[in-house]
């Protein structure tokens, strides 16, 4: 057993030999002096490549992305307590969709000498407390010898299921100090159990094969435990419908004949069998999160905190999905594909999926020449233009996800996503992800008001020749609130105004601010005009340069027709 490497350092010196025994390849960072010693060490200590990002919001991004592509824990610098802070809102993200990543940032003495400082907690507060709700474990350093064992318990506790980013806070004086010895040695995530217990696994099979009425819900554990083949098979043998969660379309292929939609918009209390298959609820705080009242219930995942949290389980299993799908799916006896009821709704499946898919190309080709251009057509186009096995990073609740072929084959395209909702999460995901899988095509798909959140993303595109498609979605509008407006009611739905929703006057024009920042683009406003734009987008994308499209789409929902908004001036 490996008893580790001696080396003799810097503080910020032996974090970075403790990166690069993690293989680490990245840095997301954003500068900050307070974290130097850190920085000087790119300059003595070889393998570590830094990411330059313009804000914390998009470093914190960027890194899920990375992270959510790669299958690797990511690792993030950031600056200080504020720096903390702005990133904050993209840390809710990856505590929500628990992916694993190491956050780390400098923290300076408040309570030795002064206890009012610059960019750090006042007097009486904790740096690590500030993240306590977003992260899965947090720690902070003092003393430099401890720099290398903290920072492999951090990556150790980020990898180990249920995953999550941690945090660490470096004091200033531990990054900088010198000819410190340190222990050098990586970390492993904590292996669990392989085998699932073995009465269990048997009342599961006998439940999903007896099953009358049963339904399969997918989520993302599938994707990070790399299991696709294993629920597919699944599916397959038992006949089962299956269902996703929340606009999750990259945890199942939505062209595959038992896909029947998003959970969320199916009735809960017509099943007999409902079987969670890493699938983490995005609940409704009241009385209707404790779902499926007629159903024995099923939940197999990687985190506890997800199984039986709301609607209680008859069976359960904590384990990778992967080891227990495999068990599961060698209890299968193919010759029970004969039986009458399992044959009978694979025949039903099939016919209801054809006409499912068949009807949404209908009515996305029956949009062909709307002007503005419908949202539809505009999915629709980018099916038939863009590369075959195209990674979508999406930030857009109200585009046409669903008409995308994501699935598991060699040309499917792959979908990626935060469930967390925090905006500001698209631009800096598609650059952590581009990063991950340079072979890979990739695609922002974006709503308008997401890339405001985010803009300055463009610029690290440019800086390090991120081949991105960015497809701005420009409506002009917050067209999930206005709708959630609408459905609320109120004065606002009577008087068809919605208080600042309407993102114009006046109108941003996404392609000057992209071009601001080295990137190239068009705007697109009539549909005749996209499949030569998309085309184009795919030329420069082949090229090994970033481009934009700004297409200028049709509001739909209600409210669809008002561009209201409570008019100030300050001047006259």
């Amino acid at each position: 057993m490996s008893s580790g490497k001696k080396v003799v350092g810097t503080g910020g010196e032996l974090l970075m030999h403790q990166l690069v025994a993690q293989d680490v390849e990245f840095a997301f960072t954003n500068t900050g002096s307070a974290e130097a010693g850190f920085f000087d060490a790119f300059l003595s200590v070889p393998g570590v490549q830094p990411i330059l990002l313009l804000n914390e919001s998009l470093v914190l991004s960027a890194a899920d992305g990375y992270a959510r592509t790669s299958r690797k824990p990511a690792f993030v610098n950031v600056h200080l307590a504020a720096g903390t802070r702005q990133g904050s809102g993209q840390l809710f993200n990856a505590y929500f969709d628990g992916t694993p990543m190491v956050v780390t940032a400098a923290t300076r003495d408040a309570g030795s000498f002064g206890d009012h400082n610059t960019l750090g907690m006042p007097g009486g507060y904790s740096q690590i407390n500030a993240v306590q709700d977003v992260t899965k474990n947090r720690w902070e350093v003092r003393d430099p010898r401890g720099i290398p064992m903290a920072t492999r318990r951090a990556f150790k506790d980020a990898m180990s299921m249920p995953t999550g980013p941690v945090y660490l806070a470096y004091s200033g004086q531990a990054l900088d100090a010198k000819d410190v010895e340190g222990t050098i040695q990586p970390a492993e995530a904590l292996d669990m159990a392989q085998m699932p217990n073995e009465a269990t696994l048997e009342k599961i099979h006998d439940a999903l094969l007896n099953a009358g009425k049963p339904l399969l819900v997918v989520g993302p554990d599938v994707i990070h435990a790399s299991a696709q083949q294993e629920v597919l098979d699944l599916a397959d043998n038992y006949a089962l419908p299956v269902a996703i969660g929340f606009f999750d379309y990259g945890s199942f292929p939505r062209a595959h004949p038992n896909f029947v939609g998003l959970v969320d918009a199916l009735r809960d209390d017509q099943y007999d069998v409902v079987c969670c298959i890493g699938y983490r609820p995005n609940t409704r705080a009241n009385p209707s999160d404790d779902r499926f009242p007629n159903a024995t219930k099923i939940g197999i995942g990687h985190d506890p905190s997800m199984l039986g949290n709301t609607f209680a389980l008859d069976l359960h299993i904590w384990a990778n999905v992967k080891n227990v799908l495999t068990a599961l799916n060698h209890k299968w006896n193919p010759a029970d594909a004969n039986l009458y009821h399992l044959s009978k709704r694979q025949g039903e499946l099939t016919t209801q999926s054809e006409a499912r898919l068949a009807l949404q190309h209908k009515n996305a080709l029956s949009h062909a020449n709307d002007n503005p251009i419908h949202p539809d057509y505009l999915g629709q186009r980018m099916v038939e233009n863009l590369a075959p096995n195209t990674m979508v990073v999406s930030e857009n609740f109200r585009a046409s996800d669903h008409l995308f072929p994501f699935g598991y084959g060699k040309d499917d395209w792959r979908y990626v996503r935060t469930y967390g909702g925090s905006l500001g999460h698209g631009v800096g995901c598609s650059i952590g992800s581009q990063i991950a899988t340079p072979d890979r095509p990739l695609v922002l798909s974006i709503g308008d008001g997401s890339v405001m959140y985010s803009s300055s993303g463009f610029w690290t595109m440019a800086r390090y020749g991120l081949p991105i498609i960015t497809v701005v979605w420009n409506n002009m509008q917050y067209q999930t609130v206005r709708v959630n407006f609408a459905r609320w009611g109120g004065n606002m739905k009577e008087q068809n105004k919605y208080p600042e929703t309407y993102l114009g006057d006046p109108a941003i024009d996404f392609v000057l601010l992209a071009k601001a920042q080295g990137i190239e683009g068009q705007h697109v406003y009539d549909p005749g005009e996209l499949d030569a734009a998309l085309k184009r987008a795919r030329e420069v994308q082949s090229a090994g340069e970033p481009y934009l499209l700004d297409v200028h789409i049709t509001n739909v929902g209600e409210g669809a027709d008002q561009n209201w908004y409570k008019a100030f001036r300050l001047t006259s």
